[in-house]
């Protein structure tokens, strides 16, 4: 079935649900959530990933929960013309930052859970046009030098 997509002009209606979603992104819990999943949370194996991904009654395995949940919510309403999508694209980095942060695990996830629409909408939008697939190069770039700054930090620290 072929995605509905809102192309063309933004709405008023566009803009006050792309508010809505950011007002919903400085609810206090779901702050703390992406601020883990964004600026802390930076496995250096696929071991550590799926550490927090299956660590049910976690807090950080409930703040992953949190954060791709509003992000895939966010998505959904994006691929299936809620809101328009390039109106998204443009006030909307994180969910692509997610995107390519954790996308060297996602496939192996999928299987060791059994649940292969994991993160989908989010790697839909992701992967939906030369823009969006050019910034996960950029961010993947960005995101490997921070990746790497992590590491080397840790064995300083040892």
């Amino acid at each position: 079935m072929a995605q509905k997509t809102k192309k063309g002009k933004a709405t008023a209606q566009d803009a006050e649900l792309i508010l809505k979603l950011y007002d919903l992104r400085r609810e206090p819990a779901l702050r703390k959530a992406r601020d883990f999943m964004t600026s802390q949370f930076w496995p250096q194996s696929y071991g550590e990933f799926k550490a927090v991904v299956t660590a049910f009654g976690t807090e950080q395995n409930a703040w992953f929960r949190q954060t791709f949940g509003y992000w895939d919510m966010a998505c959904v309403l994006a691929l299936n013309g809620t809101i328009n999508e390039e109106l998204f694209f443009e006030t909307n980095g994180e969910p692509y930052f997610l995107y390519a942060k954790f996308k060297p695990f996602i496939e192996q996830i999928r299987k060791d859970v059994n649940n292969p629409e994991f993160m989908a909408h989010v790697e839909q939008m992701a992967n939906r046009t030369t823009k969006s697939k050019e910034r996960i190069k950029r961010l993947e770039t960005q995101i490997a030098a921070r990746a790497a700054q992590i590491a080397a930090a840790k064995v300083a620290a040892r």
